[in-house]
């Protein structure tokens, strides 16, 4: 009797267990034959959404709408590294010049001065050797005065102008005065280093991207940024195109002495701002237009627009559309609904 027990309940198990397997077995087979379908239904919204960028536009409408295209220029671009700055008060160095100009003047009269007494001392004139070492120590005194400004004036301007003399210095004060010259401190990306200066910088002022500024006068900065701990640089500005007033923000484009970079130029024109991106419309045929995102380097000079690096976006040979791009992105949007326009 208790063997028959045993064997009934072992048989309950198994046929338990075996119940759960196949149950296991059944969902598992629903959930495979359920990917496919999905897929598909990815693969179908994938290709609607690279269907949204392009625009079909038959040729009279294109003409009404004036549409231009260009190839873009495939061109070199020496290695460059952002900078981020202001325009620096010349107050202080101002105020600095006149100091050591002041203590100059000291020091040159107190040198006459040494000069003579310890020549009357040494010829044994009418003369005491205390006032002869007054004289010494007054001039020693100016001396070191002097060569602590000009410390100063190094630590806070750089080498370049604490090593000017004191005619230069002065026509660089006068200069900063009435506009003539400007001082820039800019600072690279956090993490970033140059281990050399930078052969030449072009300025951006904030407000003024159309008009941008020159310069090979670079220095590296002693100090690096006390938030940022950014290395910086010195530039100065001569003869800007307008006034460079103290604490104008601006960018530098800092050059440097590396193998240039390739890559295409293309006009600003055909570049649209949409969605926080950067995009050109290509015609791939007659009457087939396609918006492509691209990564905007560098801005160039005047009419050449951007420069985008290889790889960036655009392709040799492209037809960009560098006359009505905008409209065309109207009337792409206008035919997923009417979205607006950035």
């Amino acid at each position: 009797m208790k063997k028959l027990v045993h064997f009934l309940v072992t048989v309950c198990v198994l046929a338990g267990l075996g119940f759960t397997l196949w149950i296991g077995l059944r969902k598992q087979e629903q959930k495979s034959a359920g990917h496919e379908p999905k897929a598909r239904e990815d693969a179908a919204a994938t290709e609607e959404k690279a269907e949204d960028f392009v625009v079909t536009i038959e040729r009279e409408k294109r003409e009404r709408l004036g549409l231009e295209k260009a190839t873009p220029e495939k061109t070199e671009l020496a290695p460059r590294r952002v900078a981020f700055g202001r325009v620096l008060d010349p107050t202080p160095l101002v105020a600095l010049d006149g100091e050591l100009a002041a203590a100059e003047a000291v020091l040159a009269a107190s040198r006459a001065e040494n000069d003579r007494t310890q020549k009357l001392l040494a010829a044994g004139e009418n003369t005491s050797r205390r006032i002869a070492e007054g004289a010494q120590a007054q001039f020693r005194a100016d001396e070191i005065k002097v060569e602590s400004l000009r410390r100063k004036a190094l630590l806070d301007w750089g080498e370049d102008l604490a090593n000017l003399d004191a005619t230069k210095r002065r026509a660089l004060a006068e200069q900063l005065i009435n506009g003539a010259v400007a001082i820039v401190r800019v600072d690279i990306l956090p993490g970033d280093a140059l281990t050399e200066p930078p052969r030449s910088a072009r300025l951006l002022v904030l407000g003024r991207e159309t008009q941008p500024i020159e310069t090979n006068e670079i220095a590296p900065a002693f100090d690096a940024d006390p938030k940022t701990q950014a290395q910086g640089f010195l530039l100065r500005v001569e003869k800007p195109p307008f006034a460079l007033r103290p604490g104008m923000a601006l960018t530098a484009w800092l050059e440097l002495a590396e193998k240039p970079r390739s890559g295409f130029a293309i006009p600003r024109s055909a570049v649209l701002r949409h969605d926080g991106r950067a995009w050109v419309f290509v015609q791939e045929d007659e009457e087939k237009f396609v918006r492509k995102p691209v990564t905007l380097d560098t801005p160039l000079d005047g009419e050449k627009g951007w420069f985008v690096v290889e790889g960036g976006g655009i392709d040799e040979g492209d037809g960009l559309v560098v006359t009505g791009a905008q409209m065309l992105l109207s009337e792409e949007l206008k035919a997923q609904g009417g979205a607006e326009v950035d």
